[in-house]
């Protein structure tokens, strides 16, 4: 049985454990490493304070020795990866994390986020995943909101409160069911077109890429072939916050990652980013709540 490695209950809005994984565990071919869940009000703290520094480095981007899936069930953010930058990421979609790949995540701060999120690995699991078709290079798969898929994720927060007998075989047998449920998902979703989640996903993909778009909203809603007043209410009733406004947090958060890894210029930055120098660093400090100097002085990475 694995042993206890590390428990943290933070509040009722927050709570994970992870397993020592043991020998025994592994020559079952498929265990859990650990799981849990957190809701992050807009304006929180990512992730909630009291994680431990290795869920606490997903921010500044980390690599995981095994599989890692996280369900939104709530609010929007974006996902990066050593192939995808700032992907879009919002309610319906499954993260997923790839052994030895790097990535980061976070929710955005005006919308935060639901997450629960599940580590797990073994023989049969990578053999499994070998042919699901599941690659690094579609980390972000929209599943929509499905009790089938939440439910797997809150019997394994039960086992591990719980502890019934058996319960790391338990535990492995819902990892593989969780993976054909995924996969059985992501087919009956490409089998009956965009839904109106699927639509604004692929805004939120356009104006994090480009948050130009945002300037003229009345041509991008007819990229997707909706009406413009259509197009806000869903998008607003799907992420929490207008097109318009989720453009402006995808600027601040390109910027801010520009201020941490090079030596540009605000001015530069700011350009880059597609706003004007004179009103960066007003909306900047409003966003972040520090300067763009003293943004870049506190969280200056190492330059490679």
């Amino acid at each position: 049985m694995p042993v206890l490695d590390e428990f943290i209950t933070t509040d009722k809005d927050s709570w994970f454990r992870y397993l020592l994984v043991t020998p025994k565990a592994k020559s079952l071919g498929a265990y859990v490493r650990g799981a849990g869940f957190a809701s992050v009000l807009p304006r929180s703290p990512y992730p909630p304070n009291g994680h431990s520094n290795g869920h606490a480095s997903v921010m500044a981007g980390r690599t995981l020795p095994c599989y890692q899936f996280v369900y939104i069930t709530h609010g929007s953010g974006v996902f990066s990866s050593q192939t995808h930058q700032n992907e879009p990421v919002g309610a319906g979609d499954m993260i997923m994390v790839f052994p030895q790949v790097w990535h980061r995540y976070a929710p955005l701060p005006d919308t935060g986020w639901r997450e629960y999120w599940i580590e797990f690995d073994g023989d049969y699991v990578r053999r499994l995943m070998t042919q699901t078709g599941f690659t690094p290079d579609s980390p972000v798969q929209y599943l929509g909101i499905h009790d089938s898929i939440l439910d797997l994720f809150l019997k394994a927060l039960a086992w591990l409160k719980n502890e019934p007998p058996e319960y790391p075989l338990l535990l492995g047998s819902l990892a593989t069911q969780m993976i054909a449920q995924a996969l059985s998902t992501a087919k009956w979703q490409s089998q009956n077109g965009q839904s109106d989640a699927a639509i604004i996903r692929e805004a939120r993909r356009w104006l994090i890429h480009d948050p130009g778009s945002a300037e003229n909203l009345s041509d991008l809603a007819s990229q997707l072939n909706v009406s413009y007043s259509t197009f806000r209410h869903r998008f607003k009733a799907e992420t929490g916050i207008s097109p318009r406004q989720f453009a402006l947090e995808a600027r601040i958060r390109k910027a801010s990652n520009l201020l941490a890894r090079t030596e540009a210029a605000p001015h530069a930055i700011a350009e880059l980013c597609g706003m004007e120098s004179h009103y960066f660093s007003k909306w900047f400090k409003k966003k972040i709540g520090l300067t763009p100097t003293a943004y870049r002085q506190r969280h200056r990475q190492p330059m490679n």
